[in-house]
């Protein structure tokens, strides 16, 4: 009898640890866009992130991170750069804001 309750002491547990916040999906993964952008990231740490601008399609890849409510995307382009973005939610929309600009990206379900 003693067996059996500490087997079901550690699964209920095990069940509580495994729904914790450190489990819980990230809510920044997935695929987000707006007319302009595409961007999606990956729980891998990597992202893609399209932009057009006057009509001409730019395409980003590389890692990402994020530190409190900092978004930062690592990439190439004729050497190594790094640009940050504060981010927030609002209903849902993910809202990047770069040197004064505010971008709204719906998440695509």
């Amino acid at each position: 009898m003693k067996k059996i309750t500490l087997l079901i002491m550690a699964l209920l547990l095990s069940f509580s640890f495994f729904s914790s916040n450190a489990f819980a999906a990230d809510p920044l993964l997935g695929h987000w866009l707006n007319n302009k952008i595409k961007l999606t990231l990956k729980a891998d740490k990597h992202y893609l992130y399209e932009v057009k601008i006057l009509g001409v399609k730019k395409t980003f890849t590389g890692e990402w991170s994020s530190a409190g409510k900092k978004l930062t995307f690592k990439y190439t382009l004729l050497g190594k750069h790094q640009k940050t973005a504060s981010y927030s939610f609002d209903k849902g929309d993910l809202l990047l804001t770069q040197k004064g600009k505010t971008s709204r990206l719906k998440k695509r379900k």
